[in-house]
């Protein structure tokens, strides 16, 4: 079993917990990410900062010295670094997560995002199982015999004839 430890980023960049708002979008910009943990003084996750939470603020002046905490998201799914990969491609195949903070006993030791799944998708060799299968086995008895319907953008997809 392949766990996400092997396969995640250990350096990850942290946001400190008494960052100010104008502290993260530097870090943010600097970095060239969309998002970071925020920990505190010991390295404990207490949230994540996304610019998508600083995009509606980054314009306003009186918002720029105000703390980090006040935008960011407190309730974070994170992972641990020995548990499978599966579980992480689970979480951002059901959710809109681009990210995952990898925490081992309280403490950010990693980063684990869609683009290193991607990337070790490309990479092995091994068979990959569709993650939300290990969730939903139920999904294994829809009836894939039909060519999928395609349309365009805007419009309703209808069934293709026979």
């Amino acid at each position: 079993m392949v766990t996400i430890g092997q396969v995640m980023n250990k350096n990850v960049a942290t946001i400190p917990v008494d960052a100010t708002v104008a502290d993260a979008i530097n870090f943010l910009t600097k970095h060239h990410t969309g998002g970071a943990p925020v920990v505190d003084r010991n390295g404990k996750l207490v949230g994540v900062i996304s610019e998508l939470q600083l995009i509606d603020v980054v314009f306003d002046p009186a918002v720029k010295g105000r703390s980090v905490t006040q935008y960011m998201t407190e309730e974070v799914q994170a992972v641990g670094p020995d548990e499978p990969l599966s579980r992480a491609a689970q979480l951002f195949a059901l959710y809109a997560f681009r990210r995952l903070p990898v925490v081992e006993n309280g403490k950010v030791v990693g980063i684990f995002t869609r683009r290193d799944l991607m990337n070790y998708a490309l990479r092995t060799s091994k068979l990959l199982t569709d993650p939300l299968l290990e969730i939903f086995p139920e999904l294994n008895a829809i009836d894939n015999s039909r060519e999928p319907a395609f349309c365009a953008a805007g419009t309703e997809s209808e069934p293709l004839p026979n």
